[in-house]
């Protein structure tokens, strides 16, 4: 298989293609994070995020058991 050869240009480009998409992706995190922060005055109660969670992710594994013949 012929070896793809990239230009410089194309090598930065790519380079900042990747940073772009590792900022949107700790700015996604840093977002949700803050849903929890304690100095966020409208923060989540996380345990009970965690419980619906849980509760959610129970109901799927019922649905898909219902799916199985």
């Amino acid at each position: 298989m012929k070896e793809l050869k990239l230009t410089p240009q194309q090598i930065k480009a790519n380079q900042k293609s990747d940073l772009i998409a590792d900022l949107v992706a700790t700015s996604t995190v840093i977002d949700e994070i803050w849903r929890y922060h304690p100095e966020n005055p409208n923060k989540m109660d996380i345990v009970k995020e965690y419980n619906v969670l849980k509760k959610i992710q129970k109901n799927i594994e019922l649905e898909l058991e219902g799916l199985e013949d």
